[in-house]
């Protein structure tokens, strides 16, 4: 007796492909999330570059804030308060403008973020391969300086050093960076020509106390009280009385005495 071949029955494949649908939307799912959400490598990058302009400078800057990469955006020489502001928003997790980019000088603007629950103002000028960031002052907006030109003036006809420290005061008072740099002898290193200026970015004012005129030694000592930053510091001048070309200022220690 001849009996037919047994076909066992074919198994469905249904159940793969559901496997294969839910291993293929959890991958996705986790691509999806690290890539828009954390680490964020879909994310595109905010600009932290771009200067070209006073307002491409701003929103770079605010970029800049949160990502913590502003080390191209600052001014060669720049307020020695911007260096503090650097570390407290080092902390920050980001910041918001406030007030955009405007012109508040021939050669200069200003902007406003907050930042850490604090404002800060923000001070532009020209400078080489676009505009960059010269001060930065948490709580208020930076004074714009009177002029940006760094050439030194033509040396002042002093007679004494006393003379020479106090124009170099009153240079610093009026935020005039040529007249400052002219007062200057002309062997200062150029960290000392860096500070002056940096002092003047930051909106130093000085008074002359007291002069001590060391006859034997041909140097003044000038005693200073400052306000730096709003906070009341001393200050010091030295000038080396029998140089070429008249009485002029060897050192100048801002916030020191």
């Amino acid at each position: 007796m001849t009996y037919g071949q047994y076909t066992p029955p074919k198994k469905s494949k249904a159940w793969l492909w559901i496997t294969l649908a839910l291993v293929f939307v959890l991958i996705a799912g986790g691509v999806a999330f690290t890539g828009f959400v954390t680490p964020g490598f879909f994310k595109a990058k905010a600009d932290t570059t771009s200067r070209a302009t006073p307002e491409q400078l701003t929103q770079s800057f605010v970029n800049g804030v949160g990502e913590d990469r502003l080390s191209s955006l600052w001014c060669p020489i720049r307020s020695k308060r911007s260096y503090t502001f650097e570390q407290v928003m080092a902390a920050s997790e980001g910041a918001q403008l406030s007030t955009p980019a405007r012109q508040r000088a021939p050669q200069e603007y200003s902007a406003a973020l907050t930042a850490g629950g604090q404002t800060v103002g923000i001070a532009m000028i020209p400078g080489e391969g676009g505009w960059c960031v010269r001060d930065a002052k948490i709580g208020g907006e930076p004074e714009p300086l009177p002029g940006i030109e760094t050439k030194p003036s033509p040396r002042p006809d002093v007679k004494t050093g006393e003379e020479a420290g106090n124009k170099f005061v009153d240079a610093i008072n009026a935020r005039d960076i040529p007249a400052a740099l002219s007062v200057l002898c002309e062997k200062v290193p150029d960290t000392t020509r860096d500070g002056v200026q940096q002092i003047i970015h930051g909106e130093g004012r000085y008074t002359v106390d007291t002069a001590d005129v060391l006859t034997v030694a041909k140097q003044t000592i000038l005693h200073l009280s400052g306000d730096v930053d709003g906070v009341r510091k001393p200050g010091r001048i030295e000038t080396e009385d029998d140089a070429e070309g008249g009485p002029c200022v060897a050192s100048f220690s801002p916030d020191s005495d």
